[in-house]
């Protein structure tokens, strides 16, 4: 039965007072959470910190049945779930790949048993039918899109994966015929607007919008420009040296925050990094401990950043540029949430383009791939799973998930169950394939990255009114704060002397081996050698590792130095040697470790069982690697193993396929459970849908 629209919006101030302790809302929430009443829809487009999540917390509250909020940000789950329980006593659970089976299976119970108020999903979660068919079975009252621009294909973050949302909001719509439909961003021109509401408005009446200035007068905004690591990493210690409170530094890659953490650290500065390579576990304390201020500064991907809610951050600052205008005013807007001045300073160094022209290649698909893809699976003997077709194929992974999900929207493939296993098959369908979405986005990209160096070249009178007008705030005007409105340009003095000593630690920087969820059980490992940094020392090591030469003199002392850092925490009993055809310096090494660490080495312990007709360099995908060396290890099982840590060396590792089949048959074969640390010269990382290494 239709609930009666003024009996709820009678029902909003007492609410706001009683539950959530707030004597007044900000301008334009009231009028929001009014429309939505009153019209079962709206789409609201807000700015970062204006406070959007209240448009449907109070409504939640204020309607039967279940709320469920689709986002990406699983950072954003984790702080609103606690906010939701302890401020306002909401039960609030969210599914989602951050959690574990358990963690999702308990949260399943309770939606079930009516204990769940607002529950929260990733949205890749709606590509699973039976997730998909419990969420529809779930009292629905409202539905809300948090981030609502990624189903739009002229929204700078479009994803294939939020294409499944349009559907499911169809479904629950004839599921449950009073359904209010939320949509929420705070980046979206005209354009995008238009696309939003066409997806997501009820029974041909058009979806409201709600549209506020995207004005922060409280963020002073700058550029300061650099060139290469070290410079950044100097002039980063600057900045944080003179900036008062805590700050959020955002970086392009996992490798970055962890860079720029441990350089933190090493100068006295309490830093931490924060990425999605990181276990679950890790990453909710990391983002407790920093909400508490633990931290000054936190080194994060937008894995982080997106999500988190912290009022008092005083500044943020991009190591790397970010790869559009409206997703830096996002990034950006998370400081200064508290209304008090808060600074926006980007490090722009034009090179940092290439990581984002790689992000918009590997996202970008090609015809080619969705031939190869059917041609794959009409080929197959049955209709195969997910992680078959990415190892028969070889593709980038994102590029394969983009692909996959367009041929099943556009009806070439069908997706299906075989027992608990989801599987694709191949329609008759033979009509072209369209392929116009990608080639808006390719548009949609492409100006918002020359949008950003535009934005980082300076070629602006106000940085703060660019953001504006490329989110379609008409109303933009120059802020007269930032440092093109004041003429204060940050000029980063360059010490010769400092920039060599910072590019030298950068060089023989020892950096961490993560083998994640599936190697649990097995500590944080170490790799001498960045291979991403190219340092003279990795080079010269990976041209002499097919050539039995005495070890160099600067790679024998590295080798000690990683030694010595790891015995002032470890204990080690011995030694592993991964197995290699091609390491000819591999027991130089191995004796090299064993007398410093005086425990015996076990140098043929783990061996090949088959000799490998493909090495993990020539294949496409980290998939492949894993199938090429799953189950083709074995070991000498009547060697004894003493109790205690093992150190377990390899040459380099890059997916961290051969490491963890060796530590598969260390438990399972020789029935060794010693703590087991990994150890290598070096860490790359392979090329995905190429061969070799980047």
């Amino acid at each position: 039965m239709p609930i009666n629209a003024n009996d709820l919006i009678n029902q909003i101030e007492p609410t706001l007072n009683n539950r959530f302790h707030l004597s007044n809302f900000r301008p334009g929430q009231r009028e929001a959470i009014v429309t939505l009443l009153e019209q079962h829809q709206l789409l609201c487009i807000q700015p970062t910190g204006h406070g959007k999540s209240l448009q449907y917390q109070l409504p939640s509250v204020l309607l039967p049945g279940i709320t469920v909020v689709i986002s990406p940000l699983l950072a954003l789950m984790r702080d609103q779930i606690g906010q939701l329980s302890h401020r306002f006593s909401i039960e609030a659970g969210s599914i989602n790949s951050d959690q574990d089976d358990d963690e999702n299976a308990r949260t399943i119970q309770l939606a079930k048993a009516g204990r769940v108020s607002i529950l929260f999903i990733a949205p890749e979660q709606l590509d699973r039918l039976d997730r998909v068919d419990f969420f529809l079975s779930l009292p629905i009252s409202m539905l809300v899109v948090d981030e609502a621009h990624c189903i739009s294909t002229w929204g700078h973050d479009f994803r294939p994966s939020y294409r499944q949302i349009v559907y499911f909001v169809k479904q629950a719509q004839q599921r449950h015929p009073n359904l209010y439909v939320l949509g929420l961003t705070a980046t979206a021109n005209e354009k995008t607007e238009n696309d939003i509401k066409a997806q997501l408005s009820i029974d041909n009446c058009q979806m409201p919008v709600h549209r506020h200035s995207m004005a922060r007068p409280n963020i002073a905004l700058s550029v300061i420009p650099v060139s290469g690591l070290a410079e950044k990493l100097m002039r980063l210690t600057s900045l944080i040296t003179n900036l008062s409170g805590v700050g959020l530094i955002y970086c392009a890659t996992r490798e970055n925050t962890e860079l720029v953490a441990a350089y933190l650290q090493k100068i006295g500065i309490s830093a931490t990094a924060y990425h999605a390579g990181l276990h679950a576990d890790k990453k909710a304390a990391l983002q407790q401990a920093f909400l508490d201020n633990a931290y000054t500064v936190m080194a994060a991907t937008n894995a982080l950043g997106m999500g988190i809610d912290k009022s008092d951050l005083r500044y943020i600052i991009h190591f790397d540029i970010p790869g559009s205008i409206t997703a830096y005013y996002q990034e950006v807007g998370r400081c200064g949430r508290d209304g008090k001045a808060a600074r926006g300073i980007i490090l722009f160094d034009e090179a940092d383009k290439r990581i984002h022209d790689y992000f918009i290649d590997s996202s970008q698909p090609l015809p080619d791939d969705f031939e190869s893809i059917l041609h794959f699976i009409r080929q197959s003997d049955e209709a195969p799973i997910l992680s078959e077709i990415k190892r028969g194929t070889g593709m980038h992974p994102t590029r394969l998930q983009v692909v996959i999900t367009e041929l099943v929207e556009q009806e070439f493939l069908i997706k299906s169950s075989r027992g608990s296993r989801q599987i694709y098959s191949a329609t008759t369908k033979s009509t072209p394939i369209d392929l116009s979405r990608y080639e808006n986005q390719l548009q949609v990209k492409t100006h918002e990255l020359a949008q950003m160096l535009a934005y980082g070249g300076n070629q602006t009178d106000c940085l703060m009114q660019l953001l504006r007008q490329a989110l379609g705030d008409a109303e933009a005007t120059t802020c007269g704060q930032c440092a093109n409105c004041l003429h204060k340009h940050d000029i980063a003095v360059m010490n010769v002397e400092d920039v060599k000593q910072i590019q030298q630690w950068i060089n023989t920087r020892v950096s961490s081996i993560n083998l994640g969820k599936s190697a649990k059980d097995v500590a944080e490992g170490v790799a001498l050698l960045d291979g991403k940094i190219r340092s003279p020392i990795f080079i010269n090591f990976m041209r002499a590792r097919q050539v039995k030469d005495p070890l160099p003199d600067d790679l024998q002392q590295l080798i000690k130095n990683g030694i010595e850092q790891l015995m002032m925490t470890e204990t080690f009993s011995s030694i592993i040697m991964l197995p290699s055809t091609t390491w000819q310096n591999r027991l130089q090494v191995g004796d090299l470790i064993s007398n410093q660490l005086q425990v015996p080495l076990f140098a043929d312990f783990i061996y090949w069982r088959d000799h490998h007709e493909v090495r993990q360099g020539e294949l496409l995908n980290n998939d492949q690697r894993r199938h090429n060396v799953s189950k083709n290890m074995t070991c000498k099982s009547q060697d004894r193993i003493p109790q205690g840590t093992v150190l377990l060396v390899d040459d380099y590792t890059g997916s961290g396929a051969t490491l963890r089949e060796a530590i598969r048959v260390i438990r399972k074969e020789a029935h060794v459970n010693n703590r087991i640390i990994p150890f290598t010269m070096a860490s790359i990382r392979w090329r995905l849908g190429k061969r070799g290494m980047i």
